[in-house]
């Protein structure tokens, strides 16, 4: 298995950074989707209800964070063992 995982490091690393990157656009067009109502004043302390784009985006948020975590233990694996 140790073996199999040193093979694959180069591999991990190029899909862990293809995942930081999703995250990262994600996260800025999460950002923006946020409205500026709160900043000047606006109603933000309501509870509402995530829908459309804004749920999708949460969900990819979420998605990509965990898949962020899996790889890089994975890569973290792959390095210690081929030491």
């Amino acid at each position: 298995m140790q073996e199999f995982l040193v093979g694959l490091a180069p591999f991990l690393r190029v899909v862990q950074l293809l995942i930081c990157s999703g995250l990262v656009v994600v996260i800025i067009l999460q950002a923006r989707s946020g409205g500026l109502g709160s900043i000047f004043g606006g109603d933000s302390s309501l509870y509402r209800t995530r829908r459309g784009l804004e749920k999708t985006l949460f969900q990819a948020t979420i998605l990509l964070g965990v898949l962020f975590l899996f790889f890089a233990l994975l890569n973290v694996l792959a390095t210690t063992s081929a030491t």
